[in-house]
């Protein structure tokens, strides 16, 4: 007998034996009158309790397992969004024909556009004026903005162009302000403010230096190309990059 039968089988005994006691023992034993408060006391309501739990398990289907209850918890995550890394001083790269996209004769509007997408908005403009006035530079007028110690220079003669405005040099960094904003500008190399001079020859193969001289307060230099110099701590290659300056035409 298996299945929804030898459970009804159980529990009509289980039934039985609960309303006769244990009269089964001694078949002529008289059923032993019930203890009044006793757990055990067999009533009719078990009887018929039980009677009721066997007619509920005969009418399920032995092909269907018990229902059981369970309970999912659901998460929900907020969407994943994928944001562009903002444009950062990366982008400017140090190089001896501009900076970053700003190359050497490009127009001024769109150079200073450009950087100050950017930076920001510069920190200095002379707006155009007579290069005599100022720096020491060819053609008719000039004008230098400056984002902290990163300056750009514009006129209208260079070895580049002449005859129309347009960039003719930058630079980067200022003797006096080392470790000042904008921070991170560097060329294809990696090579910063502050690195050894090391790290240029590396990058460049070889560069010429020049001591310098200190009764006229000028400070050493470095040479990589006619269109990349600047100034270090000595000429050594563990002196330091003081200041990076690219293109040529002004000196001021």
């Amino acid at each position: 007998m298996t299945g929804p039968r030898r459970v009804i089988a159980i529990a009509i005994a289980f039934a039985t034996a609960a309303v006769t006691g244990c009269a089964y023992l001694d078949g002529d034993a008289e059923p032993l009158p019930p203890v009044a408060g006793s757990p055990e006391t067999p009533t009719a309501t078990d009887a018929s309790t039980a009677e009721a739990m066997a007619n509920d398990i005969a009418d399920a289907s032995p092909d269907e397992p018990a229902a059981t209850t369970s309970t999912t918890i659901t998460t929900t995550l907020p969407p994943t969004t994928t944001i562009p890394p903002p444009l950062g001083v990366d982008e400017l790269i140090l190089g001896p024909d501009g900076i970053g996209g700003a190359l050497l004769g490009a127009d001024p509007d769109t150079s200073v556009n450009y950087i100050s997408s950017i930076l920001g908005a510069p920190t200095d403009d002379s707006g155009w004026v007579d290069p005599l006035e100022f720096y020491l530079c060819r053609g008719t007028t000039v004008r230098r903005v400056e984002w902290g110690v990163l300056s750009v220079m514009f006129g209208d003669e260079s070895d580049i162009a002449t005859g129309r405005t347009h960039l003719i040099s930058w630079t980067y960094g200022l003797i006096d302000r080392l470790g000042d904003e904008p921070l991170g500008l560097r060329t294809a190399g990696g090579v910063t403010l502050g690195d050894q001079l090391d790290g240029l020859r590396s990058e460049f193969g070889s560069i010429a230096v020049d001591e310098g001289d200190a009764d006229l307060d000028i400070p050493p230099s470095f040479y990589i190309g006619p269109t990349l110099r600047g100034l270090s701590t000595g000429i050594d290659d563990d002196d330091y990059v003081l200041v990076i300056i690219g293109g040529s035409g002004c000196t001021g």
